[in-house]
């Protein structure tokens, strides 16, 4: 019998989705459009790095918050 507590959450993996693809965008994507000189597509990527960084961080804190 499964009791009425048990949830089954995919907030982890999207925390860890986030918090990676934010990590990866700022090292590979920003230094790439560096080194070729594309400043709009630089300045949107490391705005999208941070952005996903800052949404992975948020939801950890809610998880954490509300446990």
């Amino acid at each position: 019998m499964i009791s009425e507590s048990y949830t089954m959450s995919y907030l982890n993996y999207v925390i860890l989705l986030c918090l990676l693809s934010g990590i990866l965008i700022l090292v590979i994507d920003v230094r790439s459009f560096e080194i070729a000189g594309l400043n709009k597509e630089r300045k949107v990527s490391k705005f999208l790095g941070w952005f996903s960084i800052i949404i992975g961080s948020i939801l950890m804190m809610s998880e954490i918050i509300f446990q």
